[in-house]
């Protein structure tokens, strides 16, 4: 049986400005890390950032968030000030991704509704740049302005909200994929939707309306699950979209699988990182469809603890090609309301477990 040791979240209390500002007021030495961390990813994509193109896109894109989601403007605007870094700064990094695909991040996502002794599970190993080990954090957001309300995210200090898995205190997880896309436009970027969703919507059910009736920019894919067990996968492009719906089990990896969404795939120039999602794919997918029974713990640890085996692919990661690892695991157990979740490889890292309780009841 593996153990698990009670944790506390980095607690951020306040309206989404001054949870943003809160951030590198409990991470003073990081600053210059984070600092780092953005312009050392504007320096990368600069050339293409002075295109005309892409400049307008990214004015576009700071006056839709402004209109479509405020507070997640005022969150991004907290976060800025908090570092140091201009507003207009820290949104281009948070599009890097979508614009330059320059990143190297994976991951491998899936949701179980068919049953665990801790209920319907969401989870997620996090494969990202080697940076972001230090930045990692788990955070509790509050609002007094909301009683009873409580947002616990997996992310990273510079980046506001669910910036890559989040539970809200109703019981609906979500975690994403990085997806490489052809189809980009004016519209909501996923961290800003994720975020969106956790405070405003209550069942996988209200969150597939909410997406429905918004803009997206395009780009990677959320997979859903609440505690009634209903779960969802979610592909976005800007003029398609795709959502799968099950009671038992949804996954992605890093490509599209859907009718709408797939023929915008960009497959990664490298060969191995096509291997590797495909692989991942494949092997988890193999792996749920084999599950006749509820989950255990220790199972769900084992399969994203998994390395190279009889040909398949590791969806633990040590760096088989480029600068991506696997940075961290989570397991969100929505009917619980807790957050399993290890720091670091779960093939070698201690787990915690973290409560997404509210304060203001």
């Amino acid at each position: 049986m593996i153990e698990t040791m009670s944790a506390t979240p980095l607690l951020l209390e306040g309206s989404a400005y001054e949870r943003g500002l809160a951030q590198s007021a409990f991470a003073a030495e990081l600053i210059p890390a984070v600092r780092n961390a953005i312009d050392s990813r504007l320096e990368a994509a600069a050339g293409q950032l002075r295109k005309p193109e892409i400049a307008g896109l990214l004015a576009q894109q700071a006056v839709m968030l402004s209109e479509i989601d405020p507070e997640g403007a005022q969150e991004l605007a907290g976060v800025a000030n908090g570092f140091g870094r201009p507003v207009e700064d820290v949104l281009a990094y948070l599009h890097m991704s979508l614009l330059a695909d320059l990143a190297q991040d994976g991951c491998t996502a899936w949701s179980w509704g068919a049953g665990s002794p801790m209920g319907p599970l969401v989870v997620k190993n996090r494969d990202y740049r080697g940076e972001h080990v230090q930045l990692q954090r788990v955070f509790l957001h509050r609002d007094p302005a909301r009683p009873g309300e409580a947002v616990l995210c997996v992310g990273s200090l510079g980046s506001p909200g669910a910036f890559s898995s989040g539970m809200n205190a109703h019981g609906l997880a979500l975690v994403d994929t990085h997806v490489s896309t052809r189809d980009h436009g004016p519209g909501l970027l996923r961290y800003f939707l994720m975020t969106r969703l956790l405070w405003q919507c209550r069942s996988v059910e209200e969150a597939l309306g909410m997406i429905a009736g918004l803009s997206h920019a395009g780009g990677g894919s959320i997979v859903l699950g609440d505690k009634s067990g209903a779960c969802a996968a979610v592909e976005l492009g800007h003029r398609a979209w795709s959502a799968e719906t099950s009671e038992r089990y949804v996954m992605r990896t890093n490509h599209f699988v859907s009718r709408e969404c797939g023929p915008s795939w960009l497959a990664p120039d490298d060969e191995r990182a096509v291997r590797s999602t495909r692989g991942r794919h494949a092997r988890l997918q193999s792996w749920l469809r084999q599950r006749t029974g509820s989950l255990s713990f220790d199972e769900v640890v084992a399969i994203m603890s998994s390395h190279p085996e009889q040909g398949q692919e590791a969806l633990c990661r040590h760096g088989e090609y480029g600068d991506s690892h696997t940075i961290s695991c989570s397991v969100f157990a929505p009917a619980e309301g807790r957050l399993y979740f290890s720091a670091g490889k779960p093939c070698s890292s201690p787990w915690h477990s973290f409560e997404c309780r509210p304060q203001f009841e």
